[in-house]
């Protein structure tokens, strides 16, 4: 009787157990370490699919502990000892069968929908869930679609909670959770529950979206083509049926939340929402008013407004916060010295940059490299850092840089704005949402142009430096949905609960006027008002703003005033330009804290998020590293020359409580320590050959 020896299936069994053993251990010990949620989700996945893998190898060991109870009666009857032999094996191949259909299963499972049992979770400290919600509230399917939701939990009984509804439309509440959580007062934090989610179509809610179409559509003139190429591309890209696209729509994302209230059980709650957040705040407390204690509402959308008005109003808020920018800069003094007439100075820089200017410096590799540049990239890159004050002082430097003929600047404004992903929002949720929410065109017609440029004449946008704002509805012209009539919703009159109204006299996108109209026809209603300011107020650290807002959530106690009135400024302080070679400065320290300077002005710390590592590239070669750590940034320059020819290596950080600065580099002919404290800076080493010890 001839018998194979099965070594081919021994060797498979050793090898399927060895692969089922390193993909389990790799999937578990990279998913604790894990920081987002879309690696989270993936190694979670294949961790599922471990386990078909481990019963693969079950049946292949199976079959080769068969075949060697097999050879063994067959030898030993060879042999005249007699074992009564066993029915022989069936080929392996049967065997599998079984297992490598659940295994094809898995696969199918993993690469659908989001999984009902699973739920990515930013991090430690919340508790996140998700579940299955219907399509159409209104009763229009019986399809399903999948929401997540996270909690962070109050230190003992909570005394309320306060739900989340991020900004975009196309932000991510469990993505913004943590910055919010640090954000916020920590007696907020420490006393209430605190729920964030997902809205449907982005992030771990069935998101999706379209980045390259996004990209393309960013670097494109704002014009109607464009914004037609760009509709195709992204519904494409998303890989969404056209026919679903109703299902974004503002209303039913409002009723998600409905549904995550009931859920978790809560009776009432406390909702904050911040810019495109308030329209769902908004949607909410019409639909279930019995539901909230107080509605805060943070850079506020007037949804009586159309399509139209509101991105007219935004245009000239842009224009106006623009201006304002430029005036700043007069009243400052070391910018007033650097540029004496802001405003034509960016007239003039928009003119030359119109077909395109190449300036050099390094990228994150620290390779310095031409980057072109030209007014589109420019107007996209002041739109958005005109959201902030700190943006506000990048836009004058850039200015002023320009006037002594230094171009890199803007330059690399442009760069790391493109690089940074145009916003956090998603592409595709943002305009899926917002063609969902707004008709656009006036007419019957629904993608008509030509009605929407009249408009744009008749209300003044061409006359502004900003008049791009406006075209940022024009996709949804070209978009498969938009609501079928124009009608707005009624405002928001009478409440059960207080309504809290925070804006900024300098808020770009979401202008004061509409604030002081949503806070006047409100019985009750409080208007919090910050002179200059950024979009978007509350958690910024400042008392006047957030503590009205803070004692009613915490102790249900209003403002004495309906209108309160809080000081803000137009720009940060200006940081003057530095020289850009070493002949430029008088001493060791004049060097280090111009480096300290570039450093911090580098528009790459304004979109950082302060979680991940960030790289700097310098402008004459080389990069910084600002890595974040518990209570410090750590900083590591490996050749970063901002200044031609004196490159820095070596190691620092930066201290928060004592807002403290401080490394230690070595550079051409020397080597210095370095400690800024306040406006006293020291510097100790070797510097141009020569001793040095200045403190000033």
């Amino acid at each position: 009787l001839r018998v194979r020896d099965g070594r081919p299936v021994t060797w498979l069994a050793i090898g399927a157990v060895a692969l089922a053993t390193i993909v389990g251990l790799v999937a578990a010990i990279w998913l604790g370490a894990a920081h987002d949620a879309a690696t989270s989700r993936l190694l979670r996945v294949v961790s599922g699919l471990d386990g078909a893998l481990w019963l693969v190898a079950s049946v292949l060991v199976g079959v080769a502990l068969d075949g060697l109870l097999w050879r063994e009666a067959a030898g030993a009857r060879a042999l005249g000892v007699f074992i009564p032999l066993v029915d022989a094996p069936g080929r392996a191949i049967v065997r599998l069968i079984p297992p490598m259909l659940v295994f094809g299963a898995g696969i199918l499972v993993a690469s659908g929908r989001p999984d009902p049992w699973f739920v990515p979770c930013p991090e430690a400290t919340l508790t996140c869930d998700g579940m299955l919600v219907p399509v159409d509230h209104d009763g229009g399917s019986t399809a399903t679609i999948w929401v997540v939701y996270a909690v962070h939990h109050a230190v003992g009984v909570p005394v309320g909670t306060l739900a989340i509804a991020v900004g975009g439309p196309g932000g991510s509440g469990l993505a913004s959770a943590l910055t919010m959580i640090h954000s916020l007062d920590e007696d907020l934090v420490r006393k209430t529950d605190i729920l964030f989610f997902d809205q449907r179509g982005v992030g771990a809610s069935e998101g999706r979206d379209c980045p390259s179409a996004g990209t393309a559509y960013e670097r494109a003139g704002p014009d109607a083509p464009a914004a037609q190429r760009f509709a195709t591309a992204c519904i494409a890209e998303a890989q969404v049926d056209p026919a679903t696209l109703a299902r974004y729509a503002t209303r039913q994302a409002a009723e998600d939340l409905e549904s995550i209230r009931d859920r978790l059980g809560i009776e009432k709650f406390a909702l904050y929402g911040e810019s495109y957040g308030t329209e769902l705040a908004q949607a909410y407390a019409a639909r279930h008013p019995d539901r909230l204690t107080a509605l805060i509402l943070d850079g506020p959308v007037d949804l009586t407004r159309s399509a139209i008005d509101f991105w007219s109003d935004a245009a000239h808020g842009f224009d106006t916060v623009l201006t304002d920018t430029l005036a700043a800069c007069t009243r400052d003094t070391d910018c007033d010295r650097e540029v004496a007439d802001p405003a034509a100075a960016y007239d003039r820089a928009l003119r030359r940059f119109a077909d395109g200017v190449t300036a050099s410096f390094a990228d994150a590799d620290g390779v310095v490299r031409d980057h072109t540049i030209d007014a589109v990239g420019i107007e996209a890159a002041v739109d958005a850092l005109l959201y902030d004050p700190s943006g506000r002082m990048l836009i004058q430097r850039a200015v002023a840089a320009y006037e002594s003929g230094d171009s890199v600047p803007f330059a690399r404004l442009v760069d790391v704005l493109r690089s940074d992903g145009a916003g956090s929002e998603a592409s595709f949720a943002y305009h899926a949402i917002t063609c969902a929410d707004y008709r656009v065109s006036p007419t019957a017609d629904p993608g008509d142009v030509g009605a929407v440029e009249a408009a744009r004449t008749a209300l003044g946008v061409g006359d502004l430096r900003t008049d791009e704002v406006f075209t940022s509805q024009y996709p949804c012209l070209f978009w498969p949905y938009q609501p079928a009539v124009a009608t707005r919703p009624a405002p928001l009159t009478a409440t059960p609960f207080p309504v809290f109204v925070l804006g900024a006299t300098d808020d770009p996108i979401t202008p004061i006027g509409p604030a002081r109209a949503i806070a006047a026809r409100l019985t009750d209603g409080y208007l919090i008002e910050t002179g200059g300011g950024p979009h978007v107020t509350f958690g910024r650290h400042t008392g006047c703003v957030d503590r009205p807002v803070i004692e009613f959530l915490l102790q249900g106690r209003r403002p004495a005033a309906r209108s309160i009135t809080c000081d803000g400024s137009v720009a940060d302080p200006y940081v003057p330009l530095t020289a850009r070679t070493e002949a430029g400065y008088r001493d060791a320290l004049d060097a280090m804290n111009a480096a300290e300077s570039e450093l911090f002005a580098d528009p790459g710390l304004l979109v950082w998020d302060g979680a991940d590592e960030l790289r700097i590239g310098c402008r004459y070669g080389g990069f910084v590293v600002v890595t974040p750590a518990t209570f410090q940034d750590n900083i590591r320059f490996a050749d970063c020359a901002t200044v031609a020819g004196v490159p820095l290596t070596g190691l620092g950080r930066y201290v928060f409580a004592s807002n403290a600065v401080s490394w230690s580099v070595t550079l051409p002919e020397g080597e210095l320590d370095y400690l800024l404290v306040g406006a006293t800076g020291t510097v100790t080493g070797t510097w141009r050959g020569k001793p040095v010890d200045i403190t000033r």
